[in-house]
């Protein structure tokens, strides 16, 4: 079997489920502004939304690219993982595996435009597990692990192509842990690259969606901005530089 390099090189579409498939879809096409199509892309993914069946609405898979995914496949399975097909679970958290071809690739955008996903959020109450089942058996590549007392949490962020799987863990004011290790991983939202937060920001309010103020964002030189959608069901934040293009 090849020896794999970073094998895991994106991040190439997301699953959410919803009581209403035909308003999420919908709020879906808004966020991207285009038009509604068969299929749903956003950013260079493509947005499949399901029905929630009973079951919790919200972000319920996401897609990963790989150059190979049969001998992937077998990679994870000698490290002790199960799939399904192409479909494993990672700390209770769904994860699927596709190969590169067929990948959206943006091609020109404008200022108003979703330029892609920059980091998928993960909620952990066991950062050490996440560290393994990310980090040494998934193989992504771990970053930065920082604990940010002013925020009461520690994030590990693992490099994912051009994205980033940021893994949370809430704390109290003494820096412990908050929930019992061993509960499962939880989806907790999505940040979307975009070049001018205040450029979205109005197209998204002239469509009807309430957007917050334009921020500064945790990362020095960025911006940031919430989209207050439900619809999405979906927490979603927008990220990017300055208006004026510095990041300084």
């Amino acid at each position: 079997m090849p020896v794999l390099d970073q094998p895991v090189v994106g991040v190439s579409g997301i699953t959410v489920a919803t009581s209403d498939v035909d308003s999420t879809r919908e709020a879906w096409s808004r966020f991207a502004g285009a038009p509604e199509a068969d299929s749903l892309v956003v950013g260079g993914l493509v947005v499949g939304v399901s029905p929630a069946r009973g079951g919790p609405e919200g972000l319920t898979g996401v897609t990963l690219s790989v150059e190979n995914v049969s001998a992937f496949a077998r990679l994870l399975q000698r490290r002790g993982l199960r799939l399904d097909g192409t479909t494993l679970e990672l700390g209770g958290l769904t994860w699927r595996l596709a190969g590169t071809t067929g990948v959206h690739r943006r091609r020109g955008h404008d200022a108003g435009d979703i330029d892609g996903i920059d980091h998928v959020v993960v909620e952990s109450s066991d950062p050490e597990r996440a560290v393994a089942l990310y980090g040494a058996r998934l193989g992504l590549d771990l970053r930065l692990d920082r604990t940010m007392p002013r925020h009461r949490m520690r994030g590990l962020f693992f490099r994912c192509g051009q994205a980033v799987l940021e893994v949370i863990t809430r704390l109290d004011d003494e820096g412990t842990v908050r929930g019992a290790p061993g509960v499962p991983d939880a989806f907790g939202g999505l940040a979307w690259r975009v070049p001018d937060v205040g450029v979205v920001r109005d197209r998204l309010m002239g469509d009807g969606v309430d957007v917050s103020e334009v921020r500064e964002g945790r990362k020095p030189g960025t911006q940031v901005a919430t989209v207050h959608d439900p619809e999405l069901v979906v927490p979603t934040l927008l990220i990017g530089a300055p208006a004026d293009g510095s990041e300084d």
